[in-house]
């Protein structure tokens, strides 16, 4: 806490005072009805854990057409809370769990800290829930047009459109797909501002409209997934504010929503071992419900 206090003089003074905190462990499951994100918040889910539980499902799971009423979702995540047990923080999603497509299709992850340090969502069996790019570039977004043949809203003609586009307000940030390098990023034609992004595999992404491009969206950058190289526009030929997103593979474009290229890597050895007696300890957890972990008296903790 942050107390100022006036001195007898008038002037004033400031300090911070450490707060214990305690961190528990949430675990909430439910059905979907509506949208994912409203029924997880009305279960009890923080936001912020939510924005990661969406970002791990974002390689497999199309938002706009995969999500059915009925659905289910589970969630285990740590939450901080101080001494009059408001929430004050969020700590890390330690499972996120998902049947969609009317409960045809289901995935667990479960967060993993290797023992060199590096965090990562993986599967039951040990493989890593990233895939080479991501299907859904944009958070907040509606898809406004597919992959495919459609009337082009400017031109009128009738013809192939060979990406997805994502309705957003102007502004907002646009992700890499996937690593790669940035081979262009300047003004194309009817595209407007324009980044493309060369990865691995012979896989290239292309983004279009941009209001803007990022310091990590110029020709050359090398971009990790998931980094904002711009942000969201209407240049170009384009009849309001979206992002124009495609694939290429080898040169040709694919459609954006059936891609799920796996990245190929699954833990091994010692580490595929510790992280089995960790998804362990997890799975007694999801249906614990809270409990306390740790108590934290050092504000830095937050």
């Amino acid at each position: 806490e942050v107390v100022i206090e006036r001195a007898a003089d008038g002037s004033f003074a400031a300090r911070a005072d450490a707060v214990a905190v305690e961190r528990q462990i949430i675990a909430v499951s439910g059905s979907i009805e509506g949208s994912l994100y409203q029924s997880a918040v009305d279960k009890g889910v923080h936001h912020e854990a939510l924005y990661d539980f969406m970002n791990v499902f974002s390689y497999v799971v199309d938002y706009q057409r995969d999500i059915r009423p009925g659905d289910e979702f589970e969630a285990v995540f740590e939450q901080i809370v101080d001494d009059r047990g408001d929430v004050v923080g969020v700590g890390e999603l330690l499972f996120a769990r998902l049947n969609w497509r009317y409960r045809q299709k289901e995935k667990g992850y479960y967060f993993f800290r290797t023992p060199n340090g590096d965090e990562d969502f993986f599967d039951e069996d040990g493989e890593t829930a990233r895939r080479l790019l991501m299907k859904t570039p944009i958070d907040g977004a509606r898809i406004s047009s597919r992959f495919g043949t459609r009337r082009h809203p400017i031109t009128g003609y009738t013809r192939k459109h060979k990406g997805v586009d994502f309705a957003a307000r102007s502004g907002t940030p646009i992700k890499a797909a996937g690593t790669g390098t940035v081979v262009r990023a300047d003004r194309f034609g009817s595209f407007g501002n324009y980044i493309r992004i060369r990865h691995a595999n012979g896989y290239e992404t292309a983004y279009a409209h941009l209001k803007s491009f990022s310091s990590k969206g110029r020709k050359g950058k090398r971009v990790q997934q998931g980094d904002i190289i711009g942000y969201v526009g209407s240049t170009g030929r384009s009849t309001g504010p979206h992002l124009h997103y495609e694939v290429h593979r080898n040169g040709v474009q694919v459609n954006p929503a059936t891609i799920d290229v796996a990245t190929g890597r699954t833990l091994q050895g010692a580490e595929r071992e510790a992280f089995f007696a960790h998804r362990d300890t997890i799975d007694a957890l999801r249906s614990d419900g809270p409990a306390p972990i740790a108590a934290v008296e050092d504000e830095q903790a937050l």
